[in-house]
C-alpha cells in the first residue's frame, strides 16, 4: 500500500509544556485511521501539526513524501480537510452556502462557482444527507445536520485525507452511528483519520487504531490488535473486559468497576466448570484479587469468562482428557496462590484431575457448597479428606469473600 501522510520524529510543546516527542505515524492510502487515548495524552494535538494548523517544534510532516511545509494555502486545502469538533456558527450563511465555500480552494479569487462546482456541492450534500436542508441557514439546523454538514463542506474540497477531531462529540447515539457510517463510506477514495473518545465506534469503523498515552504512540494495529485489556488499561488507567462482538466481530468493550489487583494483591486458583465460576471470576477481580483459572475446556463458558477479565487460565480442547503438561501447569498455579476456591461444578473422569491437584498442597483451600460427583465417589473422597485436614465450605459467595 502506498503511505498518504508520514510523521517523523514531530514533538511539540505549548510554552514550558511538552505535548510529545519525537511522535512518527505512516498512514496508508484509503484507510480509516482511529487516534485513540485518554484526555491529555496529546490527540488533538497530534491531528493539529498533520493538518499544519500547528508549526512543530522540530520534525517533519509528509503528504506522499512531499514535505507538508512545501504546500501554499490553496493546494494544502485541496490536499486535507479538516472537520472539528466544535460545531457552531455564528454567520448566518444557508447549509449551501457553508457548502460551497469547500469549493474555494479550487477556484481563483473571486472568481464564481462553474457548473462542475455546482455539481461536486450538490454530490457532497448528497453524500452527507443535507440536500434537503439546502435553503436552511446554518444556525436554525440541530447539531447532528449541522456536523454533516461540515463534513459535507470538507468532501467538496475534495481532499486527498479528511482529519476529524471527536467527530460525533456531543450527539446521540443514532447520529454518531448515521455520521460515522457515512464517513466510512468515504473511504477508500479519501484517507480519514480521526479522533475518537469512544472505544466501541472507533472499533467498529475503523481499519486501523493508533493509541496514545502521556504523549507516546504505544500501539498501532488493527482494533483486534491494539483493543486489548492490558493496552487499555496501559493508556486509559481502567480495565476492560474485551469480548467478541457478536454480529460484527469486532472487539467490543466494557469497563470494569471495582479494584484493580496489584503485586501485592492475594493470588487465588479457581477450579471450576460448566459456568459454575463466571461470578465467582468477576466477583473476586472486583475485589481486587489476582486471578488465576483452570483446567477448563475451551467451549466452557467458564473459560470464555475467565478470558474476558483477563485471566490466566490453563485450558484443553473439547472432550479430551486434562493433559499431563495442563496438570503441571495447575500444580504451578496452586502452588504459586494463596488459596485455591472450587466451585459447585460437575466432576467427570474429564476433570478429575482437578480434584487430584489438590492433595498435598500448602495453599488454603475452600469449597462453595458441593460439587456433582460422576467419578463413583473418588472425588467426593478427596474432598472430606480435604474437608477434615483444614479445608472450609462456603455457602454462598459473599460467604466465602468473607472468610478469604
Amino acid at each position: 500500500m502506498t503511505t498518504e501522510l508520514s510523521a517523523e520524529n514531530l514533538s511539540v510543546s505549548y510554552g514550558d509544556h511538552l505535548v510529545f516527542e519525537n511522535l512518527s505515524l505512516a498512514v496508508e492510502q484509503g484507510g480509516f485511521i482511529g487516534i485513540l487515548g485518554p484526555n491529555g495524552c496529546g490527540k488533538t494535538t497530534f491531528l493539529r501539526t498533520l493538518s499544519r494548523v500547528l508549526t512543530p517544534d522540530s520534525g517533519t510532516v509528509f503528504i506522499e513524501n512531499v514535505d507538508i511545509k512545501e504546500f501554499n494555502v490553496k493546494a494544502l486545502a485541496r490536499t486535507i480537510g479538516c472537520v472539528s469538533q466544535e460545531t457552531s456558527v455564528s454567520f448566518n450563511f444557508t447549509v449551501k452556502d457553508i457548502v460551497m465555500m469547500g469549493r474555494h480552494p479550487h477556484i481563483g479569487r473571486l472568481s464564481p462557482l462553474s457548473e462542475e462546482d455546482l455539481k461536486i456541492v450538490d454530490e457532497a450534500m448528497k453524500t452527507t444527507n443535507v440536500s434537503n436542508l439546502a435553503d436552511r441557514f446554518i444556525t436554525e439546523i440541530s447539531g447532528g445536520e449541522r456536523q454533516r454538514v461540515l463534513i459535507a463542506r470538507s468532501i467538496a474540497q475534495q481532499p486527498k485525507i479528511l482529519l476529524l477531531d471527536e467527530p460525533t462529540s456531543h450527539l446521540d447515539i443514532n447520529h454518531q452511528i448515521d455520521i460515522l457510517s457515512m464517513i466510512q463510506a468515504l473511504t477508500p477514495k479519501i484517507t480519514v483519520i480521526g479522533v475518537f473518545h469512544d472505544l466501541n465506534l472507533a472499533s467498529h469503523f475503523c481499519d486501523k487504531i493508533v493509541l496514545m498515552e502521556k504523549g507516546k504512540i504505544i500501539k498501532v494495529g488493527t482494533p483486534s490488535e491494539v483493543l486489548t485489556t492490558e493496552l487499555i488499561k496501559k493508556s486509559f488507567s481502567i480495565k476492560m473486559m474485551v469480548t467478541t462482538h457478536p454480529v460484527t466481530g469486532k472487539p467490543y468493550l466494557v469497563p470494569e468497576y471495582g479494584v484493580f489487583s496489584s503485586p501485592n494483591s492475594k493470588k487465588i486458583h479457581v477450579i471450576s466448570g460448566g459456568g459454575s465460576g463466571t461470578e465467582i471470576f468477576y466477583m473476586l477481580s472486583m475485589y481486587g484479587y489476582s486471578v488465576t483459572a483452570g483446567v477448563l475446556s475451551t467451549n466452557d463458558s467458564d473459560f470464555v469468562s475467565a478470558k474476558t477479565l483477563g485471566l490466566e487460565v490453563i485450558s484443553e480442547p473439547p472432550f479430551t482428557e486434562i493433559s499431563e503438561e495442563s496438570i503441571v501447569k495447575q500444580k504451578q498455579l496452586i502452588n504459586e496462590s494463596d488459596a485455591v476456591i472450587v466451585t459447585d461444578m460437575p466432576v467427570g473422569a474429564g476433570n478429575l484431575s482437578n480434584i487430584e491437584a489438590l492433595k498435598d498442597i500448602s495453599a488454603e483451600i475452600y469449597f462453595i457448597r458441593s460439587f456433582s460427583d460422576y467419578t463413583g465417589g473418588k472425588a467426593s473422597e478427596i474432598r472430606e479428606s480435604l474437608i477434615k485436614n483444614g479445608a472450609e465450605v462456603a455457602d454462598s459467595i459473599p460467604e466465602l469473600l468473607k472468610k478469604l
